[in-house]
């Protein structure tokens, strides 16, 4: 998933934190609550019929930007290890502060599903750090 579409939605914020659960497994366990979805394909059929969030393909992804819940939903493609998976993204804000919570719902073998985390974990570090640097 591209950077920009991903500031695009979330929008530019001056203090990003993550906050992530403690495990992919435990994601993996807590996750279809979370979601509100039992699965990964009725989260990516619920979101396709969805009012009012849009779809696109990044790099094989499929994303679904939900700006009424401040969400992005990033669907893992076929052939990747960690499919079927779906990673949520939402802004939610505290106070002044701003912090991206992630819930992961990944229907794949535990290693591959923790690299699936890590990797979104990254994207959100790089993210935040982008955000940070002094402006010229």
């Amino acid at each position: 998933m591209s950077r920009s579409a991903l500031i695009t939605v979330l929008g530019v914020a001056a203090v990003i934190a993550l906050t992530i659960g403690a495990s992919a497994q435990q994601a993996k366990n807590n996750a279809a609550s979370d979601l509100g979805y039992p699965s990964v394909a009725a989260a990516l059929e619920g979101m396709r019929v969805k009012s009012g969030t849009r779809s696109s393909v990044q790099d094989g992804w499929t994303v679904v930007e939900d700006a009424a819940t401040k969400s992005i939903w990033s669907f893992a493609p076929q052939g990747h290890p960690a499919h079927p998976a779906v990673v949520r993204r939402t802004v939610v804000q505290e106070g002044s502060n701003i912090f991206i919570q992630m819930s992961i719902l990944c229907e794949a073998a535990k290693a591959a599903c923790d690299k699936l985390a890590a990797d979104f974990a990254e994207l959100n570090n790089q993210m935040r750090r982008s955000l940070n640097r002094p402006k010229n």
